[in-house]
Protein backbone atom coordinates (compact mmCIF):
# COMPACT_ATOMS: atom_id res chain seq x y z
CA UNK A 1 0.00 0.00 0.00
CA UNK A 2 3.19 2.03 0.26
CA UNK A 3 4.65 1.46 -2.68
CA UNK A 4 1.06 2.41 -4.62
CA UNK A 5 0.34 5.63 -2.25
CA UNK A 6 4.40 6.51 -2.96
CA UNK A 7 3.29 6.08 -6.84
CA UNK A 8 0.01 7.79 -6.68
CA UNK A 9 1.65 10.84 -5.13
CA UNK A 10 4.78 10.75 -7.65
CA UNK A 11 2.30 10.76 -10.65
CA UNK A 12 -0.12 13.33 -9.33
CA UNK A 13 2.65 15.30 -8.80
CA UNK A 14 4.48 14.92 -12.18
CA UNK A 15 1.10 16.02 -13.18
CA UNK A 16 0.80 19.39 -11.70
CA UNK A 17 4.36 20.22 -12.22
CA UNK A 18 3.88 19.37 -16.34
CA UNK A 19 0.49 21.26 -15.93
CA UNK A 20 2.54 24.43 -13.94
CA UNK A 21 4.96 24.04 -16.61
CA UNK A 22 2.36 24.57 -19.55
CA UNK A 23 0.65 27.42 -17.67
CA UNK A 24 3.74 29.26 -17.49
CA UNK A 25 4.83 28.93 -21.54
CA UNK A 26 1.66 29.22 -22.43
CA UNK A 27 1.55 32.69 -20.99
CA UNK A 28 4.35 33.56 -24.10
CA UNK A 29 1.98 32.56 -26.92
CA UNK A 30 -0.65 34.18 -28.13
CA UNK A 31 -3.60 32.08 -26.55
CA UNK A 32 -6.65 33.45 -27.79
CA UNK A 33 -8.30 36.12 -24.82
CA UNK A 34 -11.33 38.15 -24.82
CA UNK A 35 -11.64 41.65 -22.78
CA UNK A 36 -13.60 40.44 -19.34
CA UNK A 37 -17.24 41.35 -19.69
CA UNK A 38 -18.68 44.49 -17.66
CA UNK A 39 -22.23 42.99 -16.35
CA UNK A 40 -25.54 44.53 -17.37
CA UNK A 41 -27.45 46.49 -14.91
CA UNK A 42 -31.02 47.97 -14.27
CA UNK A 43 -29.63 51.29 -15.58
CA UNK A 44 -27.45 49.97 -17.85
CA UNK A 45 -29.02 46.83 -19.81
CA UNK A 46 -26.97 46.13 -22.37
CA UNK A 47 -23.67 43.81 -21.58
CA UNK A 48 -20.38 44.92 -23.18
CA UNK A 49 -17.07 44.44 -22.73
CA UNK A 50 -14.88 46.64 -19.93
CA UNK A 51 -13.82 49.77 -21.79
CA UNK A 52 -9.92 50.79 -23.28
CA UNK A 53 -8.94 47.09 -22.57
CA UNK A 54 -6.36 45.17 -24.92
CA UNK A 55 -7.28 41.54 -26.18
CA UNK A 56 -5.58 39.12 -28.57
CA UNK A 57 -7.13 36.65 -30.42
CA UNK A 58 -5.71 33.52 -32.41
CA UNK A 59 -6.72 30.49 -34.12
CA UNK A 60 -5.65 26.98 -34.18
CA UNK A 61 -3.48 25.18 -32.01
CA UNK A 62 -0.21 26.56 -33.82
CA UNK A 63 -1.48 30.32 -33.75
CA UNK A 64 -1.46 30.66 -37.37
CA UNK A 65 -3.68 33.36 -37.09
CA UNK A 66 -3.00 35.89 -34.54
CA UNK A 67 -4.96 39.73 -33.83
CA UNK A 68 -4.35 42.25 -31.51
CA UNK A 69 -7.19 44.87 -30.71
CA UNK A 70 -8.74 46.61 -28.15
CA UNK A 71 -12.09 47.67 -26.69
CA UNK A 72 -13.31 51.55 -27.10
CA UNK A 73 -14.49 53.47 -23.85
CA UNK A 74 -17.98 52.31 -24.29
CA UNK A 75 -16.75 48.29 -24.19
CA UNK A 76 -16.85 47.84 -27.65
CA UNK A 77 -14.57 46.59 -29.92
CA UNK A 78 -13.56 49.54 -32.43
CA UNK A 79 -10.44 51.53 -32.56
CA UNK A 80 -11.97 54.65 -31.93
CA UNK A 81 -14.63 55.99 -29.30
CA UNK A 82 -18.51 56.75 -29.64
CA UNK A 83 -19.88 60.11 -29.59
CA UNK A 84 -23.11 60.92 -28.62
CA UNK A 85 -22.76 64.54 -29.20
CA UNK A 86 -21.53 64.08 -32.82
CA UNK A 87 -23.96 65.11 -36.01
CA UNK A 88 -22.42 63.32 -38.60
CA UNK A 89 -24.02 61.08 -40.26
CA UNK A 90 -24.24 57.54 -38.75
CA UNK A 91 -24.52 53.92 -39.62
CA UNK A 92 -25.03 51.21 -36.89
CA UNK A 93 -23.89 47.85 -37.01
CA UNK A 94 -25.31 45.32 -34.88
CA UNK A 95 -24.43 41.59 -34.44
CA UNK A 96 -22.59 38.70 -32.89
CA UNK A 97 -18.86 37.32 -33.19
CA UNK A 98 -19.75 38.08 -37.10
CA UNK A 99 -19.37 41.58 -36.29
CA UNK A 100 -17.90 41.92 -33.52
CA UNK A 101 -14.35 40.23 -35.80
CA UNK A 102 -12.33 39.23 -32.95
CA UNK A 103 -10.56 37.35 -36.06
CA UNK A 104 -9.83 39.86 -38.39
CA UNK A 105 -7.84 43.53 -37.40
CA UNK A 106 -10.74 45.94 -37.01
CA UNK A 107 -9.31 48.11 -40.26
CA UNK A 108 -10.20 44.42 -41.79
CA UNK A 109 -13.59 44.46 -40.75
CA UNK A 110 -16.88 45.66 -41.74
CA UNK A 111 -17.56 48.44 -39.83
CA UNK A 112 -13.97 49.39 -39.97
CA UNK A 113 -14.35 48.96 -43.97
CA UNK A 114 -17.13 51.24 -43.91
CA UNK A 115 -15.95 53.90 -41.82
CA UNK A 116 -12.85 53.59 -44.56
CA UNK A 117 -14.97 54.15 -47.05
CA UNK A 118 -16.76 57.23 -45.55
CA UNK A 119 -13.65 58.78 -44.13
CA UNK A 120 -15.05 62.18 -42.39
CA UNK A 121 -18.36 62.47 -44.06
CA UNK A 122 -19.61 59.80 -41.69
CA UNK A 123 -19.72 57.25 -38.67
CA UNK A 124 -19.89 53.69 -38.27
CA UNK A 125 -20.44 52.68 -34.90
CA UNK A 126 -20.97 48.43 -33.94
CA UNK A 127 -23.42 47.05 -31.50
CA UNK A 128 -22.21 43.35 -31.21
CA UNK A 129 -20.78 40.80 -28.68
CA UNK A 130 -19.96 37.24 -29.19
CA UNK A 131 -23.29 35.24 -28.59
CA UNK A 132 -25.98 37.74 -29.43
CA UNK A 133 -29.16 36.36 -31.21
CA UNK A 134 -31.93 38.67 -32.97
CA UNK A 135 -33.62 39.36 -29.61
CA UNK A 136 -30.73 41.09 -28.16
CA UNK A 137 -30.37 42.49 -31.65
CA UNK A 138 -33.10 44.92 -31.23
CA UNK A 139 -31.95 46.12 -27.77
CA UNK A 140 -28.67 47.08 -29.36
CA UNK A 141 -31.12 48.52 -31.81
CA UNK A 142 -32.44 50.34 -29.21
CA UNK A 143 -29.40 51.37 -27.36
CA UNK A 144 -28.26 52.91 -30.76
CA UNK A 145 -31.79 55.07 -31.18
CA UNK A 146 -31.77 56.41 -28.18
CA UNK A 147 -28.01 57.24 -27.68
CA UNK A 148 -26.79 58.04 -30.74
CA UNK A 149 -29.60 58.54 -33.27
CA UNK A 150 -28.10 56.53 -36.52
CA UNK A 151 -29.55 57.64 -39.76
CA UNK A 152 -29.10 53.89 -41.31
CA UNK A 153 -28.45 50.27 -39.56
CA UNK A 154 -27.04 47.55 -40.85
CA UNK A 155 -28.34 44.17 -39.34
CA UNK A 156 -26.13 41.25 -39.81
CA UNK A 157 -28.17 37.64 -39.36
CA UNK A 158 -26.21 34.44 -39.60
CA UNK A 159 -26.99 30.37 -38.71
CA UNK A 160 -27.96 30.30 -34.32
CA UNK A 161 -29.54 34.00 -34.04
CA UNK A 162 -33.10 32.49 -34.54
CA UNK A 163 -33.38 29.64 -31.78
CA UNK A 164 -31.24 31.41 -29.37
CA UNK A 165 -33.83 33.94 -29.48
CA UNK A 166 -35.85 32.38 -27.22
CA UNK A 167 -35.12 31.85 -23.68
CA UNK A 168 -35.43 28.41 -22.96
CA UNK A 169 -32.89 27.59 -26.24
CA UNK A 170 -30.61 30.29 -25.27
CA UNK A 171 -26.68 29.83 -25.13
CA UNK A 172 -25.65 32.35 -22.45
CA UNK A 173 -26.94 34.73 -19.91
CA UNK A 174 -26.44 38.81 -19.39
CA UNK A 175 -28.47 39.28 -22.73
CA UNK A 176 -31.86 40.28 -24.08
CA UNK A 177 -34.13 37.04 -24.87
CA UNK A 178 -38.09 36.72 -25.90
CA UNK A 179 -39.93 34.97 -23.16
CA UNK A 180 -42.95 33.46 -24.81
CA UNK A 181 -46.22 35.12 -23.09
CA UNK A 182 -48.99 32.48 -22.16
CA UNK A 183 -51.43 34.22 -24.23
CA UNK A 184 -49.00 33.66 -27.60
CA UNK A 185 -46.46 36.35 -28.76
CA UNK A 186 -42.94 37.28 -26.50
CA UNK A 187 -41.91 39.42 -24.56
CA UNK A 188 -38.08 40.62 -24.50
CA UNK A 189 -36.45 40.57 -21.32
CA UNK A 190 -33.19 40.90 -20.19
CA UNK A 191 -31.73 37.34 -18.50
CA UNK A 192 -30.10 38.14 -15.60
CA UNK A 193 -25.85 37.01 -15.66
CA UNK A 194 -25.48 34.51 -13.20
CA UNK A 195 -22.11 35.07 -11.12
CA UNK A 196 -19.42 32.02 -11.91
CA UNK A 197 -17.60 29.86 -9.21
CA UNK A 198 -14.58 29.83 -7.83
CA UNK A 199 -13.38 27.02 -10.13
CA UNK A 200 -14.62 28.54 -13.09
CA UNK A 201 -13.17 32.09 -12.41
CA UNK A 202 -9.94 30.87 -11.59
CA UNK A 203 -9.90 28.82 -15.45
CA UNK A 204 -11.32 31.93 -17.10
CA UNK A 205 -7.49 33.37 -15.96
CA UNK A 206 -5.60 29.97 -16.90
CA UNK A 207 -3.71 30.40 -20.26
CA UNK A 208 -3.35 26.48 -20.43
CA UNK A 209 -7.81 26.29 -19.59
CA UNK A 210 -8.13 29.14 -22.38
CA UNK A 211 -5.63 27.16 -24.79
CA UNK A 212 -7.51 24.29 -25.03
CA UNK A 213 -10.70 25.90 -25.13
CA UNK A 214 -10.18 28.28 -27.87
CA UNK A 215 -7.19 27.29 -29.73
CA UNK A 216 -7.92 23.53 -29.50
CA UNK A 217 -11.52 23.38 -29.28
CA UNK A 218 -12.11 21.40 -26.21
CA UNK A 219 -15.82 21.58 -25.42
CA UNK A 220 -16.38 22.93 -21.98
CA UNK A 221 -19.70 24.69 -21.50
CA UNK A 222 -19.16 26.24 -18.39
CA UNK A 223 -15.57 27.80 -19.43
CA UNK A 224 -17.53 29.58 -22.36
CA UNK A 225 -18.26 33.53 -21.51
CA UNK A 226 -21.63 33.72 -19.89
CA UNK A 227 -22.30 29.76 -21.21
CA UNK A 228 -26.40 28.96 -20.36
CA UNK A 229 -27.23 25.33 -21.24
CA UNK A 230 -30.04 25.14 -23.69
CA UNK A 231 -32.90 22.73 -23.32
CA UNK A 232 -32.62 19.36 -25.42
CA UNK A 233 -35.10 18.92 -28.06
CA UNK A 234 -35.16 15.35 -29.76
CA UNK A 235 -33.78 14.77 -33.10
CA UNK A 236 -36.77 13.92 -35.16
CA UNK A 237 -39.09 17.19 -34.20
CA UNK A 238 -36.00 19.27 -34.22
CA UNK A 239 -36.59 20.38 -37.84
CA UNK A 240 -40.18 21.18 -37.27
CA UNK A 241 -40.49 22.65 -33.98
CA UNK A 242 -37.14 24.94 -34.98
CA UNK A 243 -38.68 26.28 -38.40
CA UNK A 244 -41.94 26.75 -36.44
CA UNK A 245 -40.53 28.99 -33.75
CA UNK A 246 -38.39 30.51 -35.88
CA UNK A 247 -40.95 31.67 -38.27
CA UNK A 248 -42.99 33.29 -34.77
CA UNK A 249 -39.10 34.88 -33.94
CA UNK A 250 -38.66 36.08 -37.56
CA UNK A 251 -41.97 37.86 -37.54
CA UNK A 252 -41.55 39.43 -33.78
CA UNK A 253 -38.22 40.30 -35.28
CA UNK A 254 -39.41 42.20 -38.57
CA UNK A 255 -42.45 44.15 -37.17
CA UNK A 256 -40.31 45.41 -33.67
CA UNK A 257 -37.05 46.25 -36.04
CA UNK A 258 -38.49 49.72 -37.16
CA UNK A 259 -40.29 50.52 -33.85
CA UNK A 260 -36.38 49.90 -32.13
CA UNK A 261 -34.34 52.11 -34.77
CA UNK A 262 -36.90 54.83 -35.15
CA UNK A 263 -36.40 54.40 -39.21
CA UNK A 264 -38.62 53.49 -42.06
CA UNK A 265 -37.90 50.00 -43.25
CA UNK A 266 -35.75 51.37 -46.09
CA UNK A 267 -33.19 52.99 -44.03
CA UNK A 268 -32.63 49.40 -42.72
CA UNK A 269 -30.22 46.67 -43.82
CA UNK A 270 -30.55 43.04 -43.32
CA UNK A 271 -27.71 41.26 -44.63
CA UNK A 272 -28.02 37.39 -43.99
CA UNK A 273 -25.09 34.73 -43.95
CA UNK A 274 -24.69 32.46 -46.77
CA UNK A 275 -24.80 28.11 -45.24
CA UNK A 276 -21.57 27.59 -45.67
CA UNK A 277 -19.10 25.53 -46.36
CA UNK A 278 -22.25 23.95 -48.08
CA UNK A 279 -22.76 27.13 -50.81
CA UNK A 280 -19.75 25.74 -52.49
CA UNK A 281 -20.84 22.69 -53.83
CA UNK A 282 -23.68 22.32 -55.83
CA UNK A 283 -25.44 18.96 -54.37
CA UNK A 284 -24.77 20.24 -50.34
CA UNK A 285 -26.05 23.85 -51.23
CA UNK A 286 -29.08 21.83 -52.93
CA UNK A 287 -29.97 20.06 -49.65
CA UNK A 288 -28.74 23.07 -47.13
CA UNK A 289 -31.20 24.90 -48.93
CA UNK A 290 -34.26 22.48 -47.48
CA UNK A 291 -32.44 22.56 -44.14
CA UNK A 292 -33.92 24.73 -41.07
CA UNK A 293 -31.77 27.69 -41.56
CA UNK A 294 -32.18 27.32 -44.82
CA UNK A 295 -35.73 27.46 -44.45
CA UNK A 296 -35.59 30.02 -42.31
CA UNK A 297 -33.37 32.52 -44.17
CA UNK A 298 -35.40 32.38 -46.81
CA UNK A 299 -38.32 33.08 -44.89
CA UNK A 300 -36.61 35.81 -43.72
CA UNK A 301 -35.64 37.95 -46.61
CA UNK A 302 -39.20 36.85 -48.32
CA UNK A 303 -41.08 38.76 -45.77
CA UNK A 304 -38.15 41.54 -44.94
CA UNK A 305 -38.69 42.71 -48.98
CA UNK A 306 -42.17 42.95 -48.73
CA UNK A 307 -42.21 44.92 -45.15
CA UNK A 308 -39.87 47.35 -47.28
CA UNK A 309 -36.21 46.29 -45.68
CA UNK A 310 -33.22 46.59 -48.14
CA UNK A 311 -31.96 42.99 -48.20
CA UNK A 312 -28.60 41.56 -48.91
CA UNK A 313 -28.62 37.35 -50.03
CA UNK A 314 -24.73 36.78 -48.68
CA UNK A 315 -24.90 33.82 -50.52
CA UNK A 316 -24.96 35.25 -54.30
CA UNK A 317 -22.20 37.67 -53.62
CA UNK A 318 -20.05 34.40 -51.65
CA UNK A 319 -20.50 32.31 -54.59
CA UNK A 320 -19.53 34.56 -56.91
CA UNK A 321 -16.65 35.47 -55.15
CA UNK A 322 -15.77 32.14 -54.74
CA UNK A 323 -16.32 31.15 -58.28
CA UNK A 324 -14.19 33.68 -59.39
CA UNK A 325 -11.16 32.31 -57.51
CA UNK A 326 -11.92 29.48 -55.62
CA UNK A 327 -10.42 31.80 -52.56
CA UNK A 328 -11.91 30.27 -48.75
CA UNK A 329 -14.08 33.31 -47.38
CA UNK A 330 -13.23 31.54 -43.73
CA UNK A 331 -10.26 30.57 -41.50
CA UNK A 332 -9.52 26.68 -41.88
CA UNK A 333 -10.64 25.91 -38.06
CA UNK A 334 -12.90 28.73 -37.96
CA UNK A 335 -16.45 29.43 -39.70
CA UNK A 336 -16.53 33.38 -39.12
CA UNK A 337 -15.53 35.61 -42.03
CA UNK A 338 -11.89 36.03 -43.24
CA UNK A 339 -10.73 39.55 -43.87
CA UNK A 340 -11.53 39.15 -47.82
CA UNK A 341 -15.09 37.93 -46.59
CA UNK A 342 -15.71 41.01 -44.64
CA UNK A 343 -14.70 43.33 -47.48
CA UNK A 344 -17.21 41.31 -50.14
CA UNK A 345 -19.58 42.21 -46.80
CA UNK A 346 -18.70 45.60 -46.79
CA UNK A 347 -18.68 46.07 -50.84
CA UNK A 348 -22.27 44.58 -50.65
CA UNK A 349 -23.59 47.33 -48.08
CA UNK A 350 -22.20 50.02 -49.74
CA UNK A 351 -24.10 49.42 -52.60
CA UNK A 352 -27.65 48.68 -50.83
CA UNK A 353 -26.66 52.37 -49.35
CA UNK A 354 -25.23 53.70 -52.47
CA UNK A 355 -27.76 56.61 -52.41
CA UNK A 356 -26.64 57.39 -49.44
CA UNK A 357 -24.73 60.89 -49.19
CA UNK A 358 -21.29 59.77 -46.65
CA UNK A 359 -20.85 57.02 -49.22
CA UNK A 360 -20.56 59.64 -52.39
CA UNK A 361 -16.73 59.71 -53.01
Amino acid sequence: MRRVLGNTILVAASALFAIALLEIALRFFPVAWAPPVQPPTATDPIQRYAPNTRYTWSLGWDFYAVVHGRTNAQGFVANYDYDAKATTPLVAVIGDSFVEALQVPFAESLTGRLQAAMGERGRAYAFAQSGSPLSQYIAYVEHAAATYRPQKVVIVVVENDFDESIYSHRKRDGIHHLYPRPDGGFELKLTALSHPGLAERVLRHSALALYLVRNVGVSVQWLRPNAAQAQDIPAAAADLAGIAEGEEVIAWFLAALPKAAVLPPRDIVIAVDAIRPQLYDTTARTAADRSTFGRLRTRLMRDARVQGFQVIDLSTAFLAAHLADRTPLEFPTDRHWNSRAHAIVAAAVIEALGGWPPFRR
